[in-house]
């Protein structure tokens, strides 16, 4: 039995080493991103992914930004509630329907976010971003293929920010 070589040019199919090397560099970048962010800003990546968010739609509903976020509503909230004691946010009731909480920044937050590193969203959901559809959608199935075959997953972490894993 004779062990076939990739032709003169080809390159050959990476192998899982090649793959966990990937994830490697991504999570470290994840994190060295987040590290960055704490030290100029003095807030968590979650927290400015939140409060750029807040200032491109201001009035935003906390739902609205559960949602822009990918996180859980809980989380949302309790991210708001951090964010109004720095006094980064300020939340008003809906003129019409008393039980809707808006958010806008404060004047605070803009100068934060004018120093804060780039991007604001956190360097894993930029880069996400300039993919494109049929790129997204092979890495998404890609992904659930290997949750599948994980013998340990937490679908819990599914809504939690990225910072607090």
């Amino acid at each position: 039995m004779t062990e076939e070589t990739p032709d003169a040019g080809e390159t050959p199919e990476p192998g899982p080493d090649a793959v966990l090397r990937q994830f490697r560099v991504i999570f470290r970048s994840v994190k060295k991103h987040f590290q960055v962010i704490e030290k100029q800003c003095g807030i968590g990546g979650s927290q400015l992914w939140a409060l750029a968010t807040v200032a491109g739609q201001p009035g935003i509903r906390v739902t609205e930004l559960a949602k822009a976020l990918s996180i859980h509503q809980s989380t949302a909230s309790n991210l708001i509630e951090q964010m109004s004691r720095l006094e980064l946010l300020r939340r008003e009731r809906d003129q019409v329907d008393q039980r809707v909480v808006r958010l806008y920044p404060t004047e605070r937050a803009g100068a934060l976010l004018a120093r804060a590193p780039q991007p604001l969203t956190g360097v894993l959901p930029d880069a996400l971003g300039q993919l494109d559809a049929s790129e997204i959608a092979a890495l998404h199935a890609s992904l659930a293929g290997l949750l599948q075959v994980m013998r340990v997953r937490d679908q819990s972490a599914e809504h939690t920010p990225l910072a607090d894993i």
